[in-house]
């Protein structure tokens, strides 16, 4: 006799497994960013390391080791002047134009205010001498020349590194930028730098040209009133003339973005699809140790 089998025997039809591959796909994603910005991160440590290490042996050719702040400064600036061999070629791309390496090895480049400033300020810095640039601004806001301020004891002095000279009275003593304000003392100190244009005066200086973004006046004014000294707290132009540093700054938001995103999709994951799955950390613990376990 047939018919309907017992309720108690009758198995449960279960519906097809649904396809995920969004949520795959988005955590392959994040977790692709999180490696992405660690190998840029390891890339820039590198690049950081071989050019620093160039530009200290570099200095080390060219500025006493034993030496006082002054010392070291004449004789960078010195090397500045006498205009050593160095390739005539152009030279395309902002990374290559603020490149360090490049700017030390080519003529055209240190014959340019922007370029020589970054030259000496790095090469003062592999020496370990306190710099940072000097923007000289016209009435307009544009920038008419660039030197850079470097420190003797407690003193900011003001030097020409495209002229390779320091900024000096009539009687030889170094002047800061606060001095060369005064036109009678500007005018006493450019006597003794020939080819100075006497227009790019000290009357209006930064060290961080904001200009050149969207509301850059308007981000100065808010910095100067809530945060005065801003300017001179950090060497922004270490940073914004130093192309290996750009993938260590890019890298660090990156991390924790891929990181907090990654977080996201494997919450999302557990509460709205029921999927457990392992973190990025777990996996990549899980995969190093597969991977000396596999050397071993």
């Amino acid at each position: 006799m047939t018919g309907n089998p017992p309720s108690h025997q009758t198995r449960e039809l279960k519906p097809p497994a649904v396809s995920h591959r969004g949520f795959n796909l988005a955590r392959y994603a994040t977790g692709a960013l999180v490696v992405f910005a660690f190998g840029l991160f390891v890339y820039g440590l590198a690049w950081n390391y071989a050019t620093r290490r160039y530009l200290r042996g570099f200095s080390d050719a060219i500025i006493p080791l034993d030496a006082s702040a002054e010392m070291k400064t004449e004789a960078l600036l010195r090397w500045f002047r006498e205009e050593p061999k160095r390739l005539d070629t152009s030279v395309e791309g902002a990374g290559q134009l603020r490149d360090p390496v490049t700017i030390v090895q080519n003529k055209q480049l240190l014959k340019v205010c922007g370029s020589a400033s970054n030259a000496f300020i790095n090469l003062a810095d592999a020496a370990g001498l306190k710099t940072r640039r000097l923007l000289l601004i016209a009435e307009s806001g544009n920038v008419m020349h660039v030197v850079a301020e470097v420190q003797w004891d407690h003193r900011w002095v003001a030097v020409d590194p495209q002229q390779g000279r320091v900024f000096r009275d009539h009687v030889g003593r170094a002047l800061s930028k606060e001095e060369l304000r005064d036109p009678a003392v500007f005018q006493d100190a450019i006597r003794g730098m020939p080819g100075y244009n006497p227009e790019y005066t000290f009357a209006h200086t930064h060290h961080i040209h904001l200009q050149r973004i969207p509301l850059g006046n308007f981000l100065r004014g808010i910095l100067t009133r809530y945060f005065p000294g801003w300017e001179g707290a950090v060497n922004w132009a270490y940073l914004l003339e130093n192309p290996s540093l750009w993938p260590i700054i890019i890298s660090i938001p990156l991390f924790f973005l891929g990181n907090l995103l990654n977080w996201l999709v494997g919450y999302y994951g557990r509460k709205k699809l029921g999927i457990n799955t392992l973190g990025l950390s777990r996996q990549l613990l899980r995969a190093g140790r597969a991977l000396l376990h596999g050397w071993a």
